[in-house]
């Protein structure tokens, strides 16, 4: 299963242009993997990713096998990747709108890093993916995790330094943000008995929960180690007290289904 992961993320990425989104690829690379590896062995193929763009994991989910939909703000952003990719992506904003997709028209529901954007809280949109799914159909959600490490650190410096914890550039920013631009920033941050409460009170039955350590990864490297030592050592030393302690490490990842029992549709 690692294997063949490996080798999707691999094909993924020897596809990306020279000026396509490597870095960002390279950022959330380790991310793509946990998601993929959660899957459970009997998913189904009918996947619903919501929030496509750029696109990097719904070329991955593809390459794995899976028969993908899609969900954005701006489908109309890489409208010719959707084409040659074969994935129908529909407009949705979750917060106004209804779902673009009739009910019980997935087996499997990606909501990744998209929850801590919403403006309004996300019960009533979590129901709505769950009536998107089969009976018995599975729901995967990541977000960052309000325990994460480095950022409990970092408050605690904003606490000793007298700084606001939220910086006067990340305020300007905040404040000019206009219409739907505003979701391209973090609303709020959920720990994970908050996150799978918040799935049981919208219908699910939460199967597993992940604590993952994809941003951890990021800069570890071995060939930065002789280029920036100082900054690969504090990483590594952050990896090393999250591996120890999964509560304060980066991501939650949980795994939830629709109660019922899945019927096996014809071809699948």
């Amino acid at each position: 299963m690692r294997r063949h992961i490996n080798r999707v993320l691999a094909d993924v990425e020897s596809a990306i242009p020279p000026e396509g989104k490597r870095e960002y690829f390279r950022l959330h690379r380790d991310r793509f993997a946990m998601l993929l590896s959660a899957i459970p062995a009997d998913a189904g193929c009918r996947v619903l990713e919501i929030g496509v763009n750029p696109g990097l994991f719904t070329q991955a989910l593809v390459r794995a096998g899976y028969r993908v939909s899609g969900t954005d703000l701006f489908p109309e952003h890489r409208a010719e990747l959707w084409h040659r990719l074969g994935v129908g992506v529909r407009r949705w904003n979750i917060d106004t709108e209804p779902p673009p997709y009739p009910p019980e028209s997935f087996d499997l529901i990606i909501f990744s890093e998209v929850i801590e954007h919403l403006s309004n809280p996300p019960l009533d949109a979590l129901a709505a993916m769950r009536e998107l799914l089969v009976p018995g159909g599975y729901f995967l959600i990541s977000t960052p995790n309000q325990f994460y490490l480095k950022s409990r650190l970092r408050v605690l410096a904003d606490i000793l330094l007298f700084r606001p914890f939220e910086h006067d550039d990340e305020f300007q920013r905040w404040a000019s943000l206009k219409a739907e631009a505003r979701y391209y920033t973090h609303s709020r941050l959920y720990s994970m008995q908050q996150l799978c409460w918040m799935l049981e009170q919208a219908g699910f039955v939460v199967q597993r929960r992940i604590y993952g350590d994809p941003w951890e990864r990021v800069g570890l490297e071995w060939k930065r180690l002789f280029r920036y030592p100082h900054r690969w050592i504090t990483k590594a030393l952050l990896w090393g007290v999250t591996r120890a302690v999964p509560p304060a490490r980066s991501m939650l990842l949980v795994v939830a289904q629709r109660p019922g029992v899945r019927q096996q549709p014809r071809g699948e």
